[in-house]
C-alpha cells in the first residue's frame, strides 16, 4: 500500500479476494512545453519527486494557433515528457507544482508561452 495524505492506495502488486490481482488506477501524464524551457521543466519535474519519466525532446506540428516545424519558416519545437502516476500522487505532487509554473510562465511571457498537461488512463499489462 502507498500512503498519500492519509489515504491508502493499492499498489500494482496487491492481491485481492481469492488471490486475484487488484490493479491500481494510474494515469499517463503528458507534459507539453516550449522547447526553450526544457531545463526549467525538467528541474521542476524532478523537484516533485516523480519516480521516473521519459522525454520526447523535439516534437513538431501544428496547434490551434501556430505551427512549429523547427525550420526557418515555422521556427520552434515542443518538448514532451510523460510520467505514470496514480491520480492521488498527481494531485498531491505534480499538478499543484505545474499549475503554479504555468501561471508564472504565462505572466513572464505575457501569454506567449504555454504549458499543457494531459492525462490518459494507463494500465500496465506486462
Amino acid at each position: 500500500m502507498v500512503q498519500l495524505q492519509g489515504q491508502s492506495v493499492a499498489t500494482m502488486d496487491s492481491v485481492g479476494v481469492g488471490g486475484v490481482g487488484v490493479r491500481e488506477t494510474r494515469e499517463l501524464y503528458l507534459i507539453l512545453y516550449p522547447k526553450e524551457l526544457e531545463d526549467e521543466i525538467i528541474q521542476t519535474l524532478e523537484a516533485t519527486g516523480v519516480p521516473g519519466y521519459t522525454e520526447m525532446p523535439k516534437m513538431v506540428g501544428r496547434g490551434r494557433h501556430m505551427k512549429h516545424f523547427d525550420n526557418a519558416v515555422w521556427p520552434g519545437a515542443t518538448g514532451c515528457i510523460f510520467t505514470v502516476l496514480s491520480p492521488l500522487e498527481a494531485q498531491a505532487r505534480l499538478l499543484p507544482t505545474f499549475e503554479a509554473l504555468a501561471a508564472n510562465l504565462d505572466t513572464r511571457s505575457k501569454g506567449l508561452y504555454g504549458l499543457h498537461i494531459f492525462a490518459l488512463p494507463c494500465e500496465q499489462l506486462i
